[in-house]
């Protein structure tokens, strides 16, 4: 399960990237909607990142110390 939550977290950060490249591409060409769409696309990748991540880390803690526990 962890390498799953690791994967979704990689992917968001991936299009993160692309969305800040697409915005650079549109303000570059001059397409100001364009750039701005990209733009909440970046935002709203980062947040689901962040989320992920969150995610990921306080599953990593939980099964910590269920194994903490179980010894």
């Amino acid at each position: 399960m962890n390498k799953i939550f690791r994967i979704l977290e990689i992917v968001w950060l991936f299009m993160g990237c692309v969305g800040i490249i697409m915005c650079v591409v549109s303000i570059v060409t001059g397409d100001n909607k364009g750039s701005m769409f990209f733009l909440v696309f970046t935002f709203a990748c980062g947040l689901m990142y962040a989320v992920r991540r969150k995610q990921r880390v306080k599953f990593e803690a939980s099964e910590k110390q269920k194994m903490k526990q179980n010894k």
